[in-house]
């Protein structure tokens, strides 16, 4: 018998018909979420952009592509981690998503984090990092240091399109992706202090087990 949808499936069939806000007006289609349900790592950025908007799925453009590269840098990739976003309709234009439109998306940020609950959360550029934080600082301020996130660890860092834009073709040192490489290695930091020890996860030895006697072996065939 197949499986039904998750809960997050459904929250997401929920959010694709959403009109909550007027963002809903000039969007292609809600771009909710991606990548594995229960993932230990999340990552939020600001809203859809062009290339979202079409395919109804995050960082797929060129901020996407170096995003997967990073993760690749410390051992992951995309399947690895769950990726949003603040609002889920893209702002036309690209401009900054409008404190009521933040508001109204808001309950579908909080049902996502609730839903996959990540043990670290990951926030790309100035928007995002200000938006769950909570504060009016800039992201180069925020970054270099982590911030405790309704019971979770939050890291921001620039927004892969910041490191894009600031690409001069190697005739001088692109400081953002620079950036953005010292924070990844934090990251892969973070999630090794909370990754479970093998030798505490492995279940004990069966003579161990067993009480290390015969005697304790045959009670324990009894029930």
């Amino acid at each position: 018998m197949p499986e039904g949808p998750s809960e997050l499936e459904r929250v997401a069939a929920e959010a694709s018909t959403c009109t909550r806000c007027r963002l809903h007006q000039s969007r292609t289609q809600v771009v909710f979420g991606q990548g594995n349900p229960t993932a230990d790592l999340m990552f939020v950025g600001e809203g859809p952009g062009y290339h979202e908007d079409r395919q109804g799925q995050p960082f797929v453009g060129p901020s996407g592509q170096l995003l997967n590269r990073l993760l690749g840098e410390i051992g992951l990739v995309r399947e690895d981690v769950y990726v949003t976003n603040v609002v889920r309709c893209r702002p036309p234009g690209n401009r900054d998503p409008q404190p009521d439109e933040i508001e109204a998306c808001s309950p579908w940020m909080k049902a996502t984090l609730r839903l996959v609950d990540p043990k670290v959360v990951v926030t790309l550029g100035n928007f995002a990092s200000k938006t769950l934080i909570g504060t009016t600082t800039g992201i180069t301020r925020l970054r270099g240091r982590t911030y405790e996130f309704e019971g979770r660890v939050l890291l921001p860092t620039f927004h892969p399109s910041a490191a894009l834009r600031a690409d001069t073709s190697g005739r001088t040192e692109n400081r953002t992706l620079n950036g953005m490489r010292e924070d990844f290695q934090a990251l892969a930091r973070l999630l090794a202090e909370r990754r479970p020890d093998p030798q505490e996860a492995a279940p004990p030895p069966p003579e161990e087990r067993a009480g290390g006697s015969a005697e304790r072996g045959e009670q324990l065939g009894l029930f």
